[in-house]
């Protein structure tokens, strides 16, 4: 007899076998014991959860002649010609390989017969995503309205492409990834069952990388027996291609303490052993996860991949670092995982990535320490204090009542004071009050304002840059008793009206005086487009013009009196 797979061999028979989906097989039974049977249901969830073994139970449990507590007793004749697949009133469809409108057309005209000799015409369509929209379309008459005699089972892992037309016509049941708890359980059922040894931690590897599917874990046990006759935890891990969860753990604790030296000599000898790069950053990023979920929830019930004497020993590395920190560390090698897939030499990549993170600064502290300046400046700007305390509250001074000083030791501090102040002023720079001006001619002024024109600008510019692009489009025109006359071509009528507004006409006033050293006064006009010089025409010489062109006998030239 040939070999036949574990998960095949290990198929749940009834509903009670199908382990991890309680919300989907209690209502399944209940409906089959009150014969409140739909004419279509959906079962979707990701693979190997028991989509199809719940369908085939399903089938044979409406079907049977003596259902024991809703659940089929697969002894009966219709029973043995499902689990024989002879019966021919149960049919099971891929859709992947029948997703054509001629298939469900066939099938649509196939329904129309009844059962043999069943109750129900059941029929199974697997991966129903795959079926082309015009085979949905052909499809949907026959489920809006189904003879009596037929059932349809759907079973997807992909429920939105369906169109929602299909899912409003059946009842819908999700399930969910199995616990590893529950896939642990089962594996140590079904290794006393083929009498084989296993270490408990090996198990726990296994439905750890089975990620809630229980077809995929006994698909891994498979291999684990037919490679040695005892499940080892070393067996799982070089049958898997994974890196053992200690060096795993070594590797996070050199991260979390920046040790480059021992991190790159840790990856040369897990690269050297052979082990993939990706798989090695998913198991890192995993450990780091577990941490965060730790440290987060201060829970292990979460956690993924490792035993519950590993999971103190992280929850103790956990405590060296903030939750902040945990998050950029798991994005860091998130961005790495994805960069070395991509890269043609990943080794290299892995290395500068691991370096870069390790060299960085505590990118939460900083940040934090931003977010906390930004804060300080809002508050001086919005409240106008200059005193800020710990808590980033301004310090509002306290009112205290005026002190009683004797008079004449407050006009001796008050003639100290004055002498201050003017030894002070003579030795101050010059302010505009006190500043000496110049005495020069309008034309020597002239001269200074064309020649130093574009220092002149440059000035303005370093005070005011809107002042400089309004200025830069006037030309001097005259200056007259210290008056500086500025025009503007008629075409800006934006820059002679923003010229001329007070506050620009003073700060370019200050700055032209402060540069020239004298005390001047500044206006801006528009410039006077000229006049021609040619005389204005008169009737006369109108007259004398047409007498050439026209001859003398035609033309005459009357007077009105």
């Amino acid at each position: 007899m040939s070999h036949q797979a574990i998960y095949r061999k290990f198929r749940p028979k009834i509903f009670d076998d199908v382990l991890g989906q309680e919300h989907v097989t209690r209502t399944l039974k209940n409906q089959i014991l009150t014969g409140n049977i739909a004419h279509a249901y959906l079962f979707s969830g990701i693979r190997g959860t028991g989509k199809t073994s719940t369908a085939k139970i399903f089938s044979r449990a409406v079907n049977c002649l003596d259902n024991h507590d809703g659940n089929p007793c697969n002894e009966c004749e219709i029973c043995k010609s499902i689990l024989d697949e002879t019966n021919m009133d149960v049919i099971e469809m891929d859709a992947a390989s029948n997703n054509g409108v001629e298939d469900i057309r066939e099938l649509r005209d196939k329904v129309q017969f009844l059962p043999v000799k069943s109750k129900y015409k059941v029929y199974i369509i697997d991966e129903v995503h795959m079926l082309s929209k015009g085979a949905f379309n052909a499809l949907l008459k026959t489920l809006e309205e189904p003879p009596d005699h037929l059932l349809f089972i759907l079973a997807t892992t992909e429920p939105q492409k369906i169109p929602a037309t299909i899912l409003s016509r059946c009842q819908r049941f999700d399930l969910k990834r199995i616990k590893s708890s529950v896939i642990v359980e089962n594996m140590e059922k079904i290794c006393h069952e083929i009498g084989i040894e296993y270490e408990e931690k090996a198990l726990k590897l296994i439905a750890a990388n089975s990620e809630g599917a229980m077809r995929d874990a006994l698909s891994i046990l498979d291999r684990c027996v037919s490679f040695n006759d005892k499940i080892d935890y070393e067996t799982v891990m070089d049958l898997l291609g994974t890196v053992n969860y200690q060096v795993v753990a070594k590797a996070a604790d050199y991260i979390i303490d920046k040790d480059i030296k021992n991190t790159m000599l840790l990856v040369d000898n897990i690269l050297n052993m052979g082990k993939e790069i990706t798989i090695f950053l998913d198991e890192l990023i995993m450990c780091f996860r577990n941490m965060l979920i730790v440290k987060t929830t201060g829970s292990t019930d979460n956690i993924i991949r490792i035993s519950e004497e590993e999971a103190e020993e992280l929850k103790k590395t956990s405590s060296k670092i903030p939750v902040d920190d945990l998050v950029n560390v798991i994005e860091e090698l998130s961005d790495a995982q994805l960069e070395c897939k991509r890269a043609l030499n990943p080794r290299v990549m892995l290395e500068t990535k691991l370096i870069k993170l390790l060299r960085s600064e505590n990118s939460s502290s900083i940040k934090e320490l931003s977010r906390k300046i930004e804060e300080l400046e809002n508050n001086i700007k919005n409240s106008g204090f200059s005193k800020i305390n710990n808590s980033g509250k301004p310090v509002v001074k306290k009112y205290e009542p005026e002190k009683t000083i004797d008079v004449a030791q407050h006009e001796t501090k008050m003639q100290e004071h004055a002498v201050t102040v003017e030894n002070r002023q003579t030795s101050e720079p010059e302010t505009e009050k006190n500043r000496t001006y110049g005495n020069k001619s309008d034309e020597e002024i002239k001269n200074e304002i064309a020649n130093g024109w574009q220092s002149i600008l440059k000035k303005v510019r370093s005070e005011n840059a809107g002042l400089q692009a309004i200025i830069r489009e006037s030309k001097l025109k005259e200056v007259s008793n210290k008056k500086i006359v500025f025009e503007f071509d008629p075409k800006f009528t934006f820059h002679i009206n923003a010229a001329n507004q007070p506050k620009n006409k003073l700060q370019f006033k200050k700055i032209l005086s402060g540069i020239l050293n004298e005390d001047c006064e500044i206006e801006f006009v528009v410039k006077k487009n000229k006049k021609s010089d040619k005389p204005e025409q008169t009737m006369e010489d109108v007259y004398e013009g047409l007498k050439k062109e026209f001859g003398e006998e035609i033309v005459e030239f009357k007077q009105e009196d």
